[in-house]
């Protein structure tokens, strides 16, 4: 909802902050898209602040966060290096109420925010813009941030959950060279290296190039679970001419890996057709121990392809036109323990395999920004029009039959040894989403915003079983106030369409797609500077479909959800040396208007009433290349299922880390080592909720060298 107004300033290149004297290319490149704080070089070394003061999330982009009338959590880079972030759950940990659900961490990332499923097709994003397909882990070392706008956010990306967009910013070639080589390694035999070169070149500085890759083999604390992955990814710009600018993204990933195994719910006791009684869950078992027959494959192939040009025409008018195609390929081998007696911990391991799941998605946008003075009201209009087209093939799963495994005691059981029973294939789909915008955001003095916005949506989805269209219009409205330089207050109200995505893996009815659903938004919010951090407090209310498992393991769309929550953080610098990013939620997500009484006004599956994490940075004054760190992520009590009789622990994992720095003899590269311990204490616990549960991973300690030129 909220990121809607500030599409219209974003894409028109608009600026808060005062003009710059610089030669004609250069003016247009800092007009188009301001280099980000965390990408500045300084007296050799990079900033080390975890303050971000500008959003670069769709209709945000390059705004500042004062005046962002949404929840945004952005985990610089500096963040992520301090923490020695590999993936994306390590950066969306920093951002309360965002858990897992349904796949192993180990494996992909299957989010909830908010107590909302984030559809891994329609609700990742690459640099604002193309829908990234979320089933193959994504890679972090070639980008620059990770964003996290929480909430409705139709008028600018159509279909999606309402559980928020997740946008990853690639790094680009900024002012200052850049050449560094980074080598990573655990004490559990993962190892791995990387190169970033970065360059401008040209007689004005016109072109920009910035490259990344990265291999590296795979080892984890779960007996038998390793894999391996790569990245190479390459970033570029052409500034043509004072009023053209160019930007191309390439990336490609691929990660193989084992498939630890999960836990189907237990049956419940005393149940009645599948309605009331009681589920007993064991106790999170052993980290080490994996359930999954040895071998079993889970492998990702992705390729994301991004272009754009920007067009100023004059008189404050700008045209944008971009394009490109995202796909990703999975092999997996999903094995989940059923019939489980929680005493003995005796199941049978029910294994299917699916060798060809294949996701494309095709995305055109183009826009027309500028402002038109009315009075004393100054308008920045936006005019769009969009369009995403997601494929998905044909799905072949081949069943196994199935063999004894123990939760307690696994016995390993080679994935070569399974004998093939029924197989089944799973219908693809083609979802098209076309819309058509507008939005006004009208300033009213200095201090004051008026938005407003209306999406026309137009969705088909075409399958097998099913054929059906859906056109309706979508609005949005808000205001800001700014009491002071350094404070701001907003509320706003969107409506969305969403699509309640495919079946999952697992339900009798995966892979089939789901009707989309109407939700909508309340929210009411206030930021503050306070010393060299950036305090934000927000209250929100969201009407939305209700999804879930039923008591036949079909995923259905049924009755509403009301998600009412408050969210806070804190991020920055809050004293001298020392940084800190601190968040934390509470949330109360209930069920109503289901077809199962038993279900109504019970708490959605996965949504913690209580949610937070912090981490602190320190840097002495007497040895400032010299930083501890320290962290702690907090999870509270769930239910797993939506009839409120599986309830899984609350849980907290620490973190620990240090990282030095200093420059070889004369002008030599600068060297940084860094090690970081997560989940020190062991914690056992139930890293995913919903109708499959996964164990967390045991204490990990991973170190890394980096040497930039």
């Amino acid at each position: 909802m909220t990121m809607m107004w500030l599409a219209a300033m974003a894409v028109g290149g608009t600026s808060l902050s005062a003009p710059v004297s610089l030669p004609p290319a250069d003016r247009a490149i800092q007009q188009d898209e301001p280099a980000l704080d965390e990408d500045v070089l300084v007296t050799g070394r990079r900033t080390r602040e975890f303050r971000a003061d500008t959003v670069q999330v769709g209709a945000f982009r390059n705004r500042s966060l004062l005046d962002t009338p949404a929840t945004v959590a952005v985990m610089t880079r500096s963040l992520l290096d301090a923490q020695g972030a590999q993936g994306l759950e390590d950066a969306l940990r920093n951002t309360a109420g965002v858990g897992q659900q349904s796949t192993s961490p180990i494996t992909t990332n299957s989010f909830v925010s908010r107590g909302v499923f984030i559809n891994p097709r329609t609700n990742y994003r690459l640099n604002g813009a193309l829908q990234i397909v979320n089933m193959g882990p994504i890679p972090i070392e070639n980008k620059q941030r990770v964003e996290m706008l929480k909430g409705v956010s139709a008028l600018y990306y159509g279909l999606s959950t309402p559980s928020g967009i997740v946008n990853v910013v690639t790094k680009r070639a900024g002012a200052q060279p850049v050449t560094s080589i980074q080598l990573t390694g655990d004490v559990e035999g993962s190892y791995g290296g990387g190169v970033d070169i970065g360059r401008r070149f040209g007689n004005h500085d016109q072109f920009g190039v910035r490259l990344n890759g990265y291999a590296g083999h795979l080892e984890f604390p779960i007996d038998g679970v390793n894999g391996r992955r790569a990245v190479a990814a390459g970033a570029f710009d052409w500034q043509a001419t004072s009023r053209l600018s160019l930007k191309l993204d390439l990336e490609y990933y691929r990660r193989a890996t084992d498939e630890p195994g999960g836990i189907r719910l237990p049956s419940a006791i005393g149940a009645v057709k599948g309605v009331g009684g009681i589920i007993i869950l064991p106790d999170a078992p052993d980290a080490h121990h994996r359930l999954a027959p040895g071998n079993a494959p889970y492998i990702t192939w992705v390729n994301n392809m991004l272009a754009r040009a920007d067009y100023d025409l004059g008189g404050g008018w700008s045209i944008r036109a971009e394009g490109g195609t995202a796909q990703s390929r999975r092999q997996r081998a999903q094995s989940n323990l059923e019939q489980l007696n929680v005493t003995t911990g005796q199941g049978v391991l029910v294994s299917v395999y699916t060798p060809d799941q294949d996701y494309r998605n095709g995305y055109l946008r183009t826009e027309l920004s500028g402002t038109v003075q009315t009075g004393f009201i100054r308008h920045e209009l936006l005019f769009g029009f969009t369009r995403n087209r997601q494929v998905q093939s044909d799905q072949h799963r081949q069943s196994y039959r199935n063999v004894v495994q123990n939760l307690y005691a696994p016995r390993d059981v080679p994935f070569a040894s399974l004998t093939p029973s029924t197989m089944r294939v799973g219908v693809g789909s083609v979802n098209i989403d076309t819309g058509v915008y507008v939005m006004d955001i009208a300033h009213l003095g200095e201090r004051w915003l008026a938005i407003g916005g209306v999406r026309h949506v137009d969705y088909a989805t075409e399958g097998a079983k099913r054929t059906f269209t859906m056109r309706t219009w979508t609005p949005t409205a808000g205001l800001v106030f700014r009491p002071t330089a350094r404070t701001s207050l907003y509320g706003t109200y969107i409506e969305g369409l969403e699509s309640a995505g495919t079946a999952p893996d697992g339900t009798e009815n995966a892979g089939d797609v789901l009707d989309p659903v109407v939700s909508r938004q309340w929210e009411l919010g206030g930021r503050v500077e306070i010393a060299g951090a950036i305090a934000s407090l927000a209250g929100f209310v969201i009407d939305r479909g209700l999804d879930y498992t039923d008591a036949t393991n079909r995923q259905v769309v049924d009755g509403r959800a009301l998600h009412r929550g408050v969210e806070a953080s804190l991020q920055g610098q809050v004293a001298r040396g020392l940084s800190v990013m601190l968040s934390g939620q509470y949330l109360d997500a209930v069920q109503r208007r289901t077809g199962i009484a038993a279900q109504n006004g019970k708490q959605i599956e996965n949504t913690p009433r209580w949610a937070g994490s912090a981490f602190v940075e320190y840097r002495p004054a007497i040895a400032p290349d010299f930083a501890i760190n320290a962290g702690a992520y907090h999870t509270g009590r769930r239910w797993s299922d939506p009839q409120n009789r599986a309830l899984l622990p609350a849980y907290t994992t620490y973190s620990l880390g240090a990282s030095y720095g200093w420059r070889m003899a004369g002008e030599g590269p600068r060297m940084t080592a860094r090690i970081n311990a997560d989940n020190i204490a062991n914690t056992r616990y139930w890293a995913t909720g919903g109708t499959t549960l996964y164990a967390g991973l045991g204490r990990t300690v991973r170190a890394s060298l980096t040497v930039d030129y």
